[in-house]
């Protein structure tokens, strides 16, 4: 379901009608950095013989962060950008259909950060926040001659039930990416081979990775891996760390309250 934009965890001042939430982001923005210009500025023109002001980064960053936080500056991010489910088609997905968390993933099966992204941060996301998050697939075939039919071959699979089971194969084995490759997947998976074959032959899924690379590059994805998480846009083989930040902070604004690990 979509989130309540009118809901936040933060308290809100009263603010003039005119002042609009977007444009107090950009003044808080503003301020901030401001505030940085002159910090480092004082130190770098002080006078001779003056004691220049000794600018922290780690303290001036953590204060820049805390105002962010104090006015949830994501929110205005998710107002602009699509809905959580506006980006989810008929695609391969892992969780349940109304999961809290909607995180959607647009890859190329030859893309080396795509790789990254499955072989240290995919697992762990799943492991620590499975029971939250509806995971979904879709295609940004650009990278090579290749990534299309390797993309429609991983389709095929998907309508014989085995696409999550491909899409590790094509990632552990890019090199070796092509026909033969998926052919022989095909069989160490026990599918349909004559199935699959008329399904590689035909083409039947190129126009669904066409698609899936349209809605990517109409909502902001310019490389793979890109990542909409309730909406929110994460680009690249960003480390879990990343992902945790953004998944802890919608789970707590539908309510729930869950750290991983945590007794119960």
């Amino acid at each position: 379901m979509p989130e309540d934009n009118a809901t936040n965890q933060h308290e809100k001042r009263d603010l003039p009608a005119a002042m609009t939430r977007k444009t107090l982001n950009y003044v808080v923005i503003a301020v901030a950095f401001t505030l940085v210009g002159l910090l480092i500025g004082s130190r770098a023109f002080a006078p001779a013989g003056e004691q220049a002001v000794t600018v922290d980064e780690a303290q001036l960053r953590a204060v820049i962060e805390s105002v962010l936080d104090e006015y949830d500056l994501g929110d205005s991010a998710a107002e602009a950008g699509p809905d959580r489910f506006a980006l989810v088609d008929d695609d391969p997905y892992i969780g349940e259909e109304d999961a809290p968390v909607v995180i959607v993933e647009f890859s190329d099966f030859f893309c080396s950060f795509c790789k990254r992204h499955f072989d240290l941060t995919f697992e762990p996301i799943l492991e620590n926040y499975g029971q939250y998050i509806r995971y979904v697939y879709r295609d940004f075939a650009r990278l090579t001659a290749e990534s299309t039919p390797a993309s429609a071959a991983a389709q095929c699979a998907f309508a014989q039930g085995k696409f999550w089971e491909f899409r590790a194969a094509f990632f552990d084995n890019q090199g070796q990416l092509g026909r033969d490759f998926y052919l022989k997947t095909a069989e160490e998976y026990e599918l349909d081979i004559e199935e699959y074959t008329a399904c590689l032959d035909e083409g039947r899924y190129i126009s669904e990775v066409e698609i899936d690379g349209f809605d990517g590059q109409i909502a902001g994805v310019t490389g793979t891996p890109g990542f909409f998480i309730n909406g929110r846009i994460l680009s690249g083989a960003q480390p879990y760390s990343i992902f945790e930040r953004m998944i802890q902070r919608e789970l707590a604004k539908a309510g729930i309250d869950y750290k991983p690990g945590a007794a119960g």
